[in-house]
């Protein structure tokens, strides 16, 4: 609806000539120009003069010939659904009113007790509130497309539990029908201040585990709760095909590409017979692109184990200053065949935690190969470690072209990867996506920063922490993976006996080391006070599991 200018075009629908005058005579009482009139004497040529030049507003009158009554309302309703609608009538009855104006009239004046300004005021202030009332009406239709499509169930229910709304997500979940839900109390516990799980069991016996959340709204005059509910099996189900499809990749492609290299191996070293040069140089070629897609199925299995949260950690005692020193060693060769310096900047005194040395080497060792690929020759790379307020604080800096500003944001995202020029084979677009999942995994933070055509320094800082610290955020994280499965995990401490020996130790040792990695898929994380004390956590596993296993290493 809108208005010609600062004119307001106005339909009068009048059949009583003496009335019409007097309203005429109304409107030229106001300021001149404000309005226009055109005025009908039946609903019928209302309707027609309408289409020919659209109102801005209708006065009605409800008794006309070819319509009589409050029907008069809701035929002209039909008609006019983008116009606001003021009743005119010869009398005034308040249960009339009300009725009219709960139908969808704007307002309800009496002819013969009509002002000049109050007829303005009136056209004014129905156009306006008919406009907000649009504007409310468009919202709660959007909103209502989003709950009617949304797949979780969203219900509002009263104080005292009445259900006064239900989406199709709600009825799926209870498996019952709106009329259905709207006739019975809603009796879950749903609070405002946390969401809360749930078992509901359903007409036909079935147990649906389900996360309710709530929040307080105004609904009508009265406060009522929105209450939203998840059906947890349905997320369970998909996190199950998502193992599963970790566990097919690791089998399906993992497997033969190891026979596939192997062969290559044997033919490459002679023990198939000697091979000619020509025939070595593309058994090399084969060998390095099957390791180039070795590493992309581990670089594809750790991005979906980190995003499943089901990647397991290993915590042990670790000095960050041989970190940094060993990756200096195995990186110093080839840096300085390249013309390029490296060196580290260690703290006065040494930064051990209890951390999983792997991971973390990982994330140092994908950090060092990047900015080989990115510094020119001359140029130099720096690893620098620091204790800041019990945080260790890592970062590599390499002199060369830099990052612009605007993509930095993306850098830690999947399968992206700026058009810098580099040295070497391009990478997959994974490796600072699964460093950022394992620094996050120590409770750190990883970022870049850089000044273009000068420098770039990417960092990353992990908790300093103790054993006792590190028992409890193992332990944290597994509880809160549980919880979100609903499933069970039972911690196994484990002391290894000693060995007299240096080799039987070291033998010992090691066999020890290959049963804690292989021994169970269901460990999810594993803690090292010292080189003989651990304690396994194993997932989805009860007492009953604990002691087959712990039945196992003894007999081992």
């Amino acid at each position: 609806m809108s208005a010609n200018g600062l004119t307001i075009r106005v339909l009068l629908v009048e059949d009583n000539p003496p009335d019409a005058k007097i309203i005429a005579e109304l409107f030229r009482d106001i300021a001149e120009g404000s309005f226009q009139l055109t005025t009908t004497d039946t609903l019928r040529k209302g309707v027609a003069a309408d289409a020919a030049s659209p109102a801005d507003i209708i006065l009605l009158d409800l008794n006309l010939p070819d319509s009589y009554g409050p029907a008069t309302l809701t035929r002209a309703m039909e008609q006019f659904k983008d116009r606001p609608i003021i009743v005119l009538t010869g009398f005034y009855e308040e249960k009339l009113g009300l009725d009219l104006i709960r139908k969808g009239a704007q307002d309800y004046l009496v002819k013969g007790k009509i002002t000049g300004d109050w007829l303005g005021y009136s056209i004014r202030y129905a156009i306006q509130r008919f406009i907000i009332e649009q504007q409310l009406r468009a919202r709660e239709n959007r909103l209502r497309s989003i709950l009617e499509k949304s797949p979780d169930g969203v219900l509002i229910t009263s104080q005292g539990s009445k259900v006064l709304f239900v989406n199709p997500g709600a009825e799926h979940i209870f498996d019952l029908t709106r009329e259905e839900l709207l006739e019975r109390p809603f009796t879950l516990e749903a609070r405002s201040d946390k969401s809360v799980e749930a078992e509901l069991t359903r007409h036909d016996g079935r147990k649906v585990p389900l996360e309710i959340r709530a929040v307080d709204i105004a609904w009508g005059n009265e406060t009522c709760k929105l209450v939203i509910l998840r059906d947890l099996g349905a997320m369970r189900s998909l996190e199950k095909t998502r193992d599963e499809f970790i566990s097919m990749v690791s089998h399906e492609l993992r497997s033969p590409l190891t026979v596939v290299k192997e062969a290559l191996q044997l033919i490459y070293d002679g023990t198939m017979g000697e091979a000619t040069e020509q025939q070595k140089e593309l058994l090399k070629i084969g060998l390095d692109n099957a390791g180039r897609l070795n590493r992309l199925i581990d670089a594809l299995l750790d991005i979906t184990k980190i995003e499943a949260g089901v990647m397991p950690m290993e915590l042990s005692k670790a000095s960050l200053d041989s970190l940094l020193k060993t990756t200096l060693a195995e990186y110093s060769m080839l840096a300085a065949e390249r013309g390029i310096k490296m060196e580290i900047l260690r703290p006065g005194r040494p930064v051990e935690t209890y951390c999983d040395l792997e991971k973390v080497r990982e994330v140092l060792v994908n950090l060092v190969s990047n900015a080989l690929k990115f510094t020119p020759k001359g140029g130099e790379i720096i690893l620098s470690l620091a204790e800041v307020e019990d945080q260790a604080l890592i970062c590599v800096e390499n002199t060369g072209q830099g990052i612009e500003p605007e993509n930095i944001p993306r850098l830690f995202t999947k399968f992206s990867q700026l058009s810098r020029q580099a040295e070497g084979i391009k990478g997959t677009g994974l490796g600072l996506a699964i460093s950022k999942g394992f620094v996050e995994m120590h409770g750190g933070r990883i970022w870049a920063d850089s000044r273009p055509g000068k420098w770039c320094r990417f960092s990353f800082i992990i908790p300093v922490i103790g054993f006792e610290q590190a028992a409890k955020e193992l332990v944290r994280r597994e509880i809160e993976a549980a919880s979100k499965k609903q499933a069970r995990f039972c911690s196994l401490t484990v002391a290894l006996p000693k060995k007299n020996g240096e080799k039987a130790e070291r033998t010992a040792s090691q066999q020890e080391e290959d049963f804690l990695r292989n021994a169970t898929r269901s460990t999810h994380g594993m803690l090292r006070r010292d080189s003989r004390e651990f304690t396994m956590l194993l997932g989805n596993a009860g007492p009953k599991e604990a002691c087959r296993a712990s039945s196992y290493i003894e007999k081992g």
